[in-house]
Parts: structure tokens; C-alpha cells; sequence
């Protein structure tokens, strides 16, 4: 058996009788080593907010004003069906965000809250700034524009209740890190760091050994539990791994369940490569 044949079976004994639709996907090197159902789309949660660091920091990386100056901090923003929404901060993580309402911020230090604490109100700020065009040229020029899409604001409810949605697949998720990984997007090591600080570790990470360095962006909401890495084992090649799991389990077990995928992986990974 290979050892792609040995990754989706480590994968569907941790899935059997598991109800629901996940995605995975392991790429190294460049090139995609296993998958299992890698581009059936998913509603993407804070994932998204991958490709919009991404946008953000090629943008930057450019020299372009909109990348550069800096925001005033607020709460209300344009929705994609027209009109506007508020952002509600009880489903944020990022208290300090909230706290500088009407104060003038960095763009980079907002980037920093979107990733590490997964900050929605930066999210927007940013997205609002540089425009949800930069995030769509970024997926069309990496091929992911109907793989990942993201045509609204985090929050804007009347554009989700009138069907404009935000999707992404695991195949877009670990193409986008692997891009990261190999210096493609704008400036990588910023990128590579901030994915590398980030707090929220109950998925890929999880499923780690506590010592093993990885770079990783997740996105939950009820319902829904992605996440995707860059792993570098001390003794193997390292690897991308991209989850996407849509199941009514509840949250603590569907965090477990990545946490599951993510150690098997390491083990088929590192077992394959010591052998």
C-alpha cells in the first residue's frame, strides 16, 4: 500500500460512522500526495481570512495606498446587497479592536488580529479597505476564483439571507499555504509568521506533538470546523494539510475530530518517511 492508500485509510477509520461531509487534502512539495473529496464546498467560517492576508499583504508588498495607510476603526460597513450592516462584537475574539472604535490603526497590526486572534472587525476593516476585488484577483490568479469564493463581509447578514455567500474547499485551502510556504504570495515570511502566532490551536495543532513547528489558520462556527497547516516535522519532508469537516457534531467534538485527522496524518507522515 502507498502512501497515499495509507493516509485516506488512517482518515476514514477516524471518519467511520462520523455523520456529516469532510474534505481533506496533503500537499508537500508542490504536489498533492492524498485527498478525499477535497473540492466539495463548504461554508468557509474564518478561513477566508487566509486569502484576504494574502490579498492584503501582496497589495502591501506593492506599494499600493490602499495597503499602506492606515484605518479609523468602526463597526459599520457596506453591504454586498447594498445599504449597511453592523458588526456585532459578541461573536468576535478581539476585545482590543473593539476598544479603539474611532482611533486610527495600522493595517499591518490589524492583519496581525485577523490571524492570530481571528479578529472579524479586522477582517473587515481590512477587506473594506483594500476591496473585495484584491481578494478575488489574488484566488483568480492562483485558479482558486470557484474554488473559494468571497463576495461579503464577515457579518453582513442581508447578503447571506438574500444568497450571496462566501465557499471554500479543502483543494483551495492547501493551495493557498502551500503557496505560502514556497514564497509565492506577496511577502511570505509575514505571512508565514502571523499564521505561526496564531492562538486558536484546538484543530491541526492539536493533533501535533507539543514541540512540532506549524503555521495554521481555522475557522469555526456551529456546524463547522476547518482548519489548515503548514507542518515541518523535525524528520520528514514537511507537508500542508487542509481540513474541512461540515457535521452536527457538537463544538468541542468536531475540534476533537480535526485534532483526530491531523494525528493520523503526522503518523502515516512521519512513519512513511522514517521507514
Amino acid at each position: 500500500m502507498g502512501l497515499a492508500e495509507q493516509l485516506v485509510s488512517a482518515w476514514e477509520h477516524v471518519l467511520q460512522g462520523v455523520p456529516g461531509v469532510f474534505s481533506l487534502e496533503l500537499r508537500s512539495g508542490g504536489a498533492v500526495v492524498a485527498s478525499r473529496e477535497a473540492d466539495a464546498p463548504h461554508y468557509p467560517a474564518s478561513t477566508i481570512k487566509l486569502a484576504v492576508l494574502l490579498a492584503f499583504l501582496r497589495d502591501r508588498t506593492a506599494g499600493l495606498p490602499s495597503a499602506l495607510d492606515p484605518v479609523v476603526v468602526h463597526d459599520r460597513f457596506p453591504s454586498a446587497v447594498g445599504g449597511a450592516f453592523q458588526l456585532d462584537q459578541s461573536g468576535d475574539q478581539d476585545d482590543e479592536t473593539w476598544a479603539m472604535l474611532g482611533r486610527e490603526v495600522d493595517l499591518l497590526e490589524l492583519a496581525d488580529r485577523m490571524v492570530t486572534l481571528s479578529s472579524n472587525i479586522a477582517t473587515d476593516l481590512i477587506v473594506e479597505r483594500i476591496g473585495l476585488e484584491s481578494v478575488r484577483r489574488l484566488l483568480v490568479d492562483r485558479g482558486l476564483a470557484s474554488e473559494l469564493r468571497v463576495d461579503r463581509l464577515i457579518g453582513d447578514d442581508a447578503a447571506e439571507a438574500a444568497g450571496t455567500t462566501n465557499s471554500v474547499t479543502a483543494s483551495a485551502l492547501a493551495q493557498l499555504m502551500a503557496s505560502v510556504a514556497t514564497g509565492e504570495d506577496g511577502d511570505s515570511a509575514t505571512a508565514l509568521g502571523l499564521l505561526a502566532r496564531q492562538t486558536h490551536r484546538d484543530m491541526i495543532p492539536a493533533g501535533l506533538p507539543p514541540d512540532v513547528w506549524s503555521a495554521s489558520k481555522g475557522g469555526w462556527v456551529p456546524g463547522v470546523k476547518h482548519d489548515v497547516a503548514l507542518v515541518r516535522p523535525p524528520s520528514a519532508p514537511e507537508y500542508v494539510l487542509a481540513v474541512c469537516t461540515t457535521s452536527p457534531l457538537p463544538h468541542t467534538e468536531g475540534l476533537r475530530l480535526v485534532a483526530a485527522l491531523s494525528a493520523v496524518t503526522w503518523k502515516e507522515w512521519v512513519g512513511w518517511h522514517a521507514s
